[in-house]
């Protein structure tokens, strides 16, 4: 690209609201993982392809770590669901 080239442009619609997640469900599936993140009685859906749900897992580990290095470690685990299928054991935490 020369440099008299104007570099395109990404346009994003970000939402304005702020959520607070309630509660977190990650379905593995072969192509992608389906996560479904709760905020009060709203239910958003994201696909994530296995190398970027990596990446998400990387970037949060990271920043966590830099978390606890500024504010002290985190302590909390998963909760223990009780009567649960092997499927719902492995989506996720929330409940």
């Amino acid at each position: 690209m020369a440099n008299n080239e104007e570099k395109p442009k990404i346009q994003f619609n970000i939402d304005t609201n702020l959520y607070a997640i309630s509660n977190v469900n990650i379905i593995p599936e072969e192509e992608h993982f389906l996560f479904l993140i709760y905020s009060g009685n709203q239910v958003r859906r994201f696909l994530a392809m296995p190398k970027h749900a990596k990446r998400i897992f990387l970037l949060l580990q990271k920043q966590i770590a830099e978390y606890e290095k500024k504010f002290g470690e985190l302590k909390t685990q998963l909760p223990e669901k009780k009567g649960t299928t092997e499927r719902e054991e492995k989506m996720g935490f929330g409940q």
